[in-house]
């Protein structure tokens, strides 16, 4: 290994989020201003027909300004638990009474 090889190494981030879907990390995803702004967790998620993914807090509530666009490993890194519906079919939603707890399903 020659010296310049050395200093091309990239590290090992300890702390780097698994990213575990098959979309691209930078594929936009709906979501609200009550997750970004880290006020509710991600309790509800969709992949819609149209192989759009929502996550959002769950709540019923949600106006035009409560709707935010971020990259779906922003949403990875605000909730690494999203990983588990990685595989999650189009066409197929999911519900959870909390972060941690599991995911029920539900045709779209």
């Amino acid at each position: 290994m020659g010296l310049f090889n050395l200093f091309r190494k990239e590290k090992k981030d300890k702390h780097k989020t698994e990213f575990k879907f098959s979309d691209a990390e930078n594929k936009a995803i709906f979501t609200c201003n009550h997750v970004t702004d880290l006020k509710r967790p991600i309790l509800y998620a969709s992949h819609d027909n149209d192989g759009d993914w929502q996550f959002l807090c769950g709540q019923d509530e949600h106006t035009e300004e409560n709707a935010k666009i971020i990259s779906l490993k922003n949403a990875v890194e605000l909730d690494s638990t999203l990983n588990q519906l990685f595989e999650m079919p189009i066409g197929v939603g999911a519900e959870r009474t909390a972060v941690g707890e599991k995911w029920n399903p539900f045709k779209l």
